[in-house]
């Protein structure tokens, strides 16, 4: 698809990774329109000129109201929060709600969907590797073994790829691996506090695909544009690096990290195949003291002015 000048509906727009995905279609001339619950959470998507229509997952009416006249739509809403066991939230948020969107999408008479999926679908993703698209998923069965977010992320993808055969949508799943970036509730924000502090024990050992979200969002994009990606599914993740050097990366980005960092022997390694995404998609990932950067100039940039000109939170 050509996406200038298309509209694309993104649904979580004013989320974390959303507001990258915004960001990367506006850049590639698309008209955006942000599918969310509440239009004026974040104002300086509006004010970039994201149109905003309010809708909810649970509501399958309102979803197909905010893609009427759309050229395509990016599923992106998900549940995702550290702390948070619920299988009831997960499975309503997660499994039922994007097959509302794949349904809406029908109702809508919207045949082109991304659906944003993780690399947190695969069974025994830490014990082996390199994991590859057509490695095996998770099941309901799995939900004993592992976490609520994952197993839902297995069964909603499995959903989204059931309801697209049926109603004849042109699917293409993107598979992000831990995100980092501006504007995250989640991780980002708890590494920061760890090795802010006077000292910070680091695991040494461990080897992470961390992936910079602004990546993830561009793989969204050159999905939707490469019409040869309907069909399949793509491991949008991070090389697989030492967690060591996501921390050094921090320190040369600026970021207040204490020298005083003890190494913590920690032997885990979750290698993930991204080379399909590299070949169809362009896909990179930019090297972490480059998106660190970017990361404090995105959240510089919306601080409220504070006293003396300063900015603050």
């Amino acid at each position: 698809m050509e996406i200038r000048d298309k509209t694309v509906a993104v649904t979580g727009a004013t989320g974390f990774l959303g507001r990258y995905i915004c960001d990367s279609l506006l850049r590639r001339g698309a008209r955006v329109r942000g599918a969310v619950r509440d239009p004026h959470r974040v104002p300086t998507l509006v004010a970039r000129r994201v149109e905003m229509r309010r809708c909810d997952l649970a509501d399958r009416a309102s979803l197909a109201a905010a893609f009427r006249g759309a050229d395509a739509v990016v599923s992106n809403a998900a549940l995702f929060a550290i702390g948070n066991t619920s299988w009831e939230a997960h499975r309503s948020t997660n499994v039922q709600g994007t097959l509302n969107v794949l349904q809406a999408a029908a109702d809508a008479g919207v045949r082109r969907v991304i659906h944003v999926s993780s690399v947190a679908v695969y069974k025994g993703r830490i014990l082996q590797g390199p994991l590859g698209e057509d490695h095996p998923q998770l099941t309901e069965s799995d939900r004993s073994r592992t976490n609520a977010y994952a197993v839902s992320k297995a069964l909603s993808e499995q959903a989204a790829w059931a309801a697209a055969r049926d109603l004849g949508i042109d699917l293409t799943t993107t598979r992000p691996s831990t995100i980092y970036g501006a504007f995250d509730p989640n991780m980002t924000p708890r590494i920061l506090r760890w090795v802010g502090r006077p000292v910070a024990p680091v695991p040494a050992l461990a080897v992470l695909p961390l992936v910079y979200a602004g990546d993830a969002a561009e793989a969204v994009a050159a999905a939707l544009a490469h019409d040869a990606s309907a069909g399949h599914a793509y491991n949008t993740a991070g090389d697989a690096l030492p967690f060591t050097a996501f921390v050094a990366a921090l320190a040369a980005a600026g970021y207040p990290v204490t020298p005083l960092r003890i190494p913590v022997p920690f032997p885990i390694r979750i290698p993930v195949d991204n080379r399909r995404a590299a070949r169809d998609l362009g896909f990179r990932n930019r090297p972490f003291v480059d998106a660190l950067k970017e990361v404090r100039a995105l959240e510089a940039a919306e601080r409220p002015p504070g006293r003396g000109g300063e900015r603050s939170r």
